[in-house]
């Protein structure tokens, strides 16, 4: 029985039907097939598709809900003939598939290689003038027209359009029963969605795919970021005059396949009406953090049909367990493991060309599957893409509310230093769990930025290797020196063809003149003669040419738009290849010309050769990267994965399996100056060459003895900021205590200095003060506001250039801060107003009623002067304070 309702619940399956006629190809001898051979077998199975083949896996998930005891439901569906149909009957559509045996990726019993049945070529569709369209069986005199569950499958191949097909319950609008609608291209129009709308929007599920959704009037981005593809939906679903109804529906799914869904859900108005004009929605995105859109089958060959149907199948599931309160978290992840157990198990096993071939969809395999409510994709709320336009305009702006949205950022609970530290130490995948990764090649990198600017290069070399050229495809890189340039963009080509890709590389500034460029074009052309192709870097090609600034431009467009080179009376050719642009005195495009202003960029042919270019990539690289509008937080995870990949590659004796993880020994201070040091010289280069300049060879961590020369290190760093960094003390504990209490200690002073005297209250005209007591006699409140400042001594020292380092000379003190006094004396200021503001402390006057307030919480213009000189008394106090630890301040010089 139903637990909700006490009786047998009933639902409803309609819709358009197909029959599937599957052809699998079984290829007896090497080389049959391309004749006639009685040796080359194929056999072509029947199967009921669309409607019919939903009805019979929503059919197996009622049985294992009865069995189990979930929920109690009987299916009506109307009988659909499953004998005597030949491919001429014109009662139904007829879709054609090849089917093929391919890798599984798993293994039998016996060892060997699991082959299944998959999809190598769809045929297309046999339209039937008048097909047939199932609506539900025809209810017995006693049984009841109502159904608590009406499941619709639109194919657009009649059902839409034929109202006396509907279901007899979505023809009452009074009716409360939960309609899940499965709907093919053209989506959302028609008048069974139009009925559906208005009579059932706030108990309407609506499924369809992105690529049917991006079929239609809507502009949805494709494989450059999770993030960009879920605000595009967001947006367009919400504002899209087009498609903007789904927002008026209680939940829409939008189907990724195997790697992910969208799902926007309506919340309830508080007027009760799904007709208002600005919808209140919400969107959450289940993704697979490792890949990105269409990414999970990877290089397994083979398509398959039946994954839509799969999706609705696990939603439907959550519906009959809890009409109220369904669960679509829980059947979207369900019916997406669903899709992967039906590639992965195909439609059958083919063992040898002479066993029997019966193709099907395997309807128990995938009900069962969608029964474990497996969990297997991350999930991450979506931010409205307009969420800062309806912000108030007296609200603060919020964590990162001035750049991309994130799901980095949005799943980040910690530190960035400490997230850093992690993916350093444990691998960026157990670091980053649940956050986007994106993976080329050898390359990988979480910042959105980098993911979008890659992917585009990605899509951009996969459509022009996808047809034949005959012009290069000319991109350029910028970034500064070591910021891996040409690694970035091997890696993506390299992704996109494997094992076809050479490269060569040119350095311009080492070419005496043009007959250097016709011998490097040479060597071009002979690689696409080899029938590889080429990626060909041109690094610094924007240095000058024979004292001419920019000189080599002017000799890239002929072949860049021509794809020939003129050597004499003679044309040579090119052939297809990849021309990569690697700037070296710009590093960026939007820098790149700058200096010459607009007539004389176009003396030197600028934008003719930027009108040729099909793409190009910013490189960020480890170094922190400031804009007008950032600056760069994301710098050090950056820094992060390139140092674990580094420690991978050049250094993974010093990785090693702990509890499952594969973890690199390193000395913390190491790691933190390897992080947090504020430059390298040379980019990338610089950190392998101190990691290769350091004493790694029969070592089993990575200590602080390993270590270069402060003067060897300052070829790639500064070597006593990265040094001092190395250093650094940890204040907590006993140490944090002592420090307090010498900060204390100079807080009494220089009170006592100006005329102060202990008293029972602060009084300014009797300059009388409770605090000047010894610090084990003030509060716990007042010791944790000098354990704070303490804390933030690191900051202020780095604010001006200064770093902590071990006192081991009887040199004379530095005379600190000198001129930077009231820049740091108002940081200081600056950073007690952050910590009271965070504590809940608001502006004002405090009082009995009111304590949580201060006087004090304003600018510093606008402090009173004795308030002033405690901040300098503070600032200049540090190096007393950092004595008790046996540190000094020195300045770092850049």
């Amino acid at each position: 029985m139903n637990q909700q309702t006490g009786h047998v619940g009933i639902v409803d399956v309609a819709g358009d039907v197909t029959i599937d006629w599957n052809l699998a190809h079984i290829q007896r001898t090497p080389g049959s097939g391309k004749t006639w051979s009685p040796d080359a077998a194929s056999r072509a199975c029947r199967q009921r598709g669309g409607m019919a083949l939903l009805a019979d896996l929503v059919g197996s998930v009622t049985n294992e809900l009865r069995n189990s005891g979930r929920a109690d439901f009987s299916l009506r569906v109307s009988s659909i003939p499953d004998e005597g149909i030949a491919p001429s009957d014109a009662r139904f559509n007829h879709s054609y598939a090849l089917w093929e045996p391919h890798l599984s990726g798993e293994r039998l019993s016996n060892g060997k290689p699991k082959l299944v049945w998959r999809i190598s070529q769809f045929l297309g569709l046999d339209r039937c003038a008048s097909p047939m369209t199932a609506k539900p069986g025809t209810p017995a005199k006693q049984e009841s027209t109502k159904s608590d569950v009406v499941v619709l499958d639109d194919a657009a191949l009649g059902i839409r359009e034929q109202t006396s097909l509907w279901p007899p319950s979505i023809m009452n609008p009074q009716s409360q029963v939960w309609v899940v609608l499965k709907i093919a291209k053209p989506v959302v129009q028609g008048p069974l969605w139009e009925h559906l709308l208005q009579h059932f929007a706030e108990r309407l599920i609506v499924v369809m795919t992105v690529e049917d959704l991006r079929d239609s009037e809507v502009q949805i981005s494709h494989q450059l970021s999770w993030e960009r593809t879920a605000q595009d939906l967001f947006w367009e679903l919400t504002y899209n005059p087009r498609v903007n109804g789904t927002s008026r529906c209680a939940h829409t799914v939008v189907s990724f396949g195997t790697t992910g869904a969208f799902l926007l859900s309506r919340q309830h108005s508080d007027n009760g009406s799904s007709q208002s004009i600005t919808p209140r929605v919400t969107g959450r995105l289940f993704f697979d953090p490792e890949v990105g859109e269409e990414g999970w089958e990877g290089d397994r060959p083979g398509k398959m049909i039946g994954n839509t149907t799969t999706l609705t199948a696990g939603i439907v599931r959550q519906l009959l367990i809890d009409r109220e309160t369904p669960d679509l978290a829980r059947g979207i992840q369900s019916g997406i493991a669903g899709m992967r157990r039906l590639f992965r198990e195909g439609f059958g096993t083919y063992a040898s060309p002479s066993d029997s071939v019966q193709l099907a969809f395997p309807l128990e395999v995938v009900a069962a599957e969608l029964a474990t409510d497996r969990k297997i994709l991350a999930e991450a709320p979506i931010q409205d893409p307009v969420h800062k336009l309806r912000r108030p305009l007296e609200a603060p702006p919020t964590r990162g509310s001035e750049g991309y949205w994130t799901i980095l950022e949005d799943c980040q609970r910690q530190s960035l230093d400490v997230l850093a530290e992690q993916i350093v130490v444990g691998g960026l995948t157990r670091a980053l769990n649940g956050v986007p990764i994106g993976r080329f090649g050898a390359l990988q990198t979480v910042d959105r930025r980098e993911i979008e600017a890659l992917n585009s290069i990605q899509n951009l070399i996969g459509e022009y290797c996808g047809q034949p050229q005959t012009r290069p495809l000319s991109i350029a890189v910028f970034g500064p020196p070591g910021s891996g340039k040409s690694f970035g963009v091997e890696q993506v080509a390299r992704s996109v063809r494997p094992g076809q890709i050479e490269v060569r590389t040119f350095n311009l500034s080492q070419f005496t003149g043009p007959d250097d460029l016709l011998g490097a074009l040479h060597q071009v052309r002979d690689i696409s003669l080899k029938g590889k192709l080429p990626l060909v870097f041109w690094d610094e090609f924007d240095t000058a040419l024979d004292k001419t600034p920019l000189g080599w431009l002017r000799l890239f467009l002929s072949p860049m738009q021509d794809g020939s080179f003129q050597e004499g009376q003679v044309t040579h050719p090119i052939g297809s290849c990849i021309f990569v642009f690697a700037g070296g005195t710009s590093h960026q495009l939007a820098s790149f010309g700058a200096a010459f202003g607009d007539e004389g960029f176009k003396a030197v042919k600028g934008p003719d050769f930027i009108s040729r270019l099909k793409g190009f990539l910013n490189v960020l690289g480890p170094n922190r990267h400031i804009t007008d509008q950032s600056t760069d937080p994301y710098f050090i995870i950056r820094r992060a994965i390139l140092l674990r990949s580094i420690f991978e590659r050049n250094a993974k004796w010093l990785i090693n399996d702990e509890r499952g993880a594969r973890r690199l020994a390193i000395d913390p201070g190491v790691l933190r100056a390897f992080l947090r040091i504020s430059q390298y010289h040379h980019g990338a280069r610089s950190i392998e060459s101190i990691i290769a300049m350091s004493a790694l060879a029969g070592r089993s961590s990575f200590e602080r003895s390993c270590l270069p020369s402060e003067a060897q290190l300052d070829l790639h760093v500064n070597g006593l900021e990265f040094l001092s960094i190395v250093q650094e003390i940890e204040l907590r504990g006993e140490l944090l205590e002592r420090l307090a209490e010498a900060a204390h200690d100079v807080f009494c002073q220089g009170k006592l200095r100006d005329g102060w005297k202990l008293g029972t209250a602060k009084n300014e005209q009797e300059k009388t003060h409770p605090l000047l007591r010894p610090y084990t006699e003030i509060s716990e409140e007042h010791k944790e506001a000098n354990r704070v400042t303490v804390r933030n001594i690191p900051k202020k020292l780095q604010k001006a250039s200064y770093v902590m380092v071990p006192s081991r000379s009887n040199e004379s003190a530095l005379e600190f801060p000198g001129d930077d006094l009231e820049m740091l004396a108002m940081f200081e200021h600056d950073l007690w107003m952050e910590g009271q503001l965070l504590a809940g402390v608001r502006p004002g006057l405090p009082s009995p009623e009111d304590p949580l307030r201060s006087e004090h919480l304003v600018a510093w213009d606008q402090l009173p002067e004795a308030i002033k000189q405690i901040d300098r008394d503070m600032i200049r106090g540090i190096p007393k304070i950092l004595a008790q630890t046996g540190f000094a301040v020195m300045r770092v010089h850049y």
